[in-house]
């Protein structure tokens, strides 16, 4: 049913699909904020000067495989992050430290057990129980400080592409632009409830069907949109 969706992202729907494009990174903010972790200091440095959502799909499918959850998630927050490295690496640190008092430098934290242990049940969530129960585990009892949806259904993305970018059974992401664009082209209001979240999968599923895309390549094609970047 093609029934609501705008004539804009039609016209890309329409089209080839095409990867998105790299971008470069700031390598040093990453390297600081992550002094302690050794295994994740070895991925930064293994990293190349522009990431893309393979290069970054990759290195948290090998991270994961190796039983390295830090490694593949940092990763996944630099490519999130895009070229905002400081701030990134800085939101990051607080992420897995959920730091309390902002005032404190987040690198003289130390990285809670707890927060790697709730990373890897959203892995096993989304790979097991699909991208709806992984958010509503995140969303709920394994919330993290400073961890929004913004940011993990980023995560929830690279740990579920597991057979490509474009994995059909990949959990797309939604985050403020996305959100934004739909509410004000598509009329189409969420809020950050797991119900919502539901409606914006089978929304993705719809809109895609008829152009045989998935639901992350229609989410690829909303972002285009919403940000001119692609």
């Amino acid at each position: 049913m093609t029934t609501g969706i705008p004539s804009a992202l039609i016209a890309l729907l329409e089209d080839e699909p095409t990867p998105q494009e790299s971008f470069p990174w700031i390598r040093q903010p990453w390297l600081e904020q992550m002094h302690d972790r050794p295994e994740v200091l070895a991925i930064l440095g293994q990293l190349p000067d522009r990431v893309d959502r393979q290069t970054i799909r990759e290195a948290a499918m090998s991270e994961l495989t190796s039983g390295r959850v830090l490694s593949a998630f940092v990763p996944a927050m630099v490519w999130g992050w895009g070229t905002t490295s400081g701030r990134g690496a800085l939101r990051t640190r607080w992420i897995l430290t959920e730091t309390v008092d902002r005032s404190v430098p987040p690198a003289s934290l130390p990285v809670l057990p707890s927060v790697s242990d709730r990373l890897e049940d959203a892995v096993q969530s989304a790979r097991q129980a699909g991208a709806e129960e992984a958010y509503r585990l995140l969303n709920n009892e394994g919330a993290i400080k400073h961890f929004g949806r913004s940011y993990f259904t980023k995560w929830l993305y690279f740990v579920s592409a597991q057979e490509s970018p474009d994995d059909p059974k990949a959990a797309p992401i939604l985050d403020d632009k996305i959100a934004g664009w739909l509410a004000n082209e598509a009329s189409v209001l969420l809020d950050k409830k797991t119900a919502s979240y539901a409606k914006y999968l089978d929304l993705l599923a719809c809109w895609g069907q008829p152009y045989g895309r998935s639901r992350v390549q229609v989410e690829k094609a909303i972002f285009k949109l919403a940000t001119g970047r692609g």
